[in-house]
């Protein structure tokens, strides 16, 4: 990371291009006086909610959603990175579009791996679990992802009790000395350490389960463990945070 001694970056989750909440979500950002910005996917319109209903009406509406989307991001005044969920377009035509590579924000690598898997239902951006293991894995401090890590509080379905999210990505995770922040599973905010690695879910904007809530990455010397994940309720008023634990500790 640069030389400064802390960074604090704004996260924020499945906007579905719900302004209302994104606005509130944004303007607590800037409340906070952010570093920068990640966005976690699932960006856009659900015009793209299923592929086999794309038309070059629908098209348009998702990519004039997602215009708007970086207007409002770009007004906050600081830097941002996004990778595109499954709901997304996966070849987002943007120089903020950490997919498949490694982004400067506020002096921290953020490195991105967009879309959702394993399962397959039929949106525009979907993987198997090979897919991801066959990635070059680039040296970060912050792994930007769509899909949470498997078997964790992250990944979990309020409607069915069941663990949907990714094996690679867990993995991926465990390999990982720093922070990772999804998102995709938007009822199961709230943060889990595996290995060296701090996750947060910052939650859903969008429907289903969206309401105004917002993550936050901070990277501090201060620290013991280096780094702390924070999640907020702006409706409720509730803030979680973690702590990572002490980074000399064996994994």
């Amino acid at each position: 990371m640069s030389a400064r001694h802390e960074v604090l970056l704004a996260v924020v989750g499945d906007v579905h291009a719900n302004w209302r909440f994104l606005e509130r979500v944004l303007a607590r950002a800037v409340e906070a006086r952010v570093d920068g910005i990640l966005l976690v996917g699932d960006l856009g319109s659900h015009d793209l909610a299923h592929v086999a209903r794309r038309s070059p009406e629908r098209d348009a509406r998702y990519l004039a959603s997602i215009d708007q989307l970086v207007l409002r991001v770009e007004r906050c005044g600081v830097p941002f990175a996004f990778v595109p969920g499954n709901h997304d377009l996966p070849d987002l035509a943007h120089d903020r579009n950490a997919d498949g590579r490694v982004l400067d924000v506020a002096g921290l690598r953020v490195a991105g791996v967009g879309g959702a898997g394993p399962q397959r239902f039929g949106f525009a951006y979907e993987w198997d679990e090979d897919e991801i293991r066959a990635r070059a894995v680039p040296e970060c401090d912050v792994l930007l992802v769509h899909t949470p890590p498997a078997r964790t509080p992250l990944d979990l379905l309020a409607s069915r009790d069941e663990h949907v999210g990714s094996e690679a990505i867990r993995e991926r995770a465990l390999a990982h000395d720093g922070v990772l922040v999804c998102g995709h599973i938007h009822e199961s905010p709230g943060a889990v350490e595996l290995g060296r690695c701090l996750c947060l879910n910052a939650g859903g904007l969008g429907a289903p389960y969206g309401r105004a809530q917002i993550g936050f990455v901070r990277r501090s010397d201060a620290l013991v463990g280096g780094w702390e994940v924070i999640h907020e309720d702006l409706a409720s008023g509730v803030v979680s945070s973690f702590v990572r634990t002490d980074r000399s500790r064996s994994p």
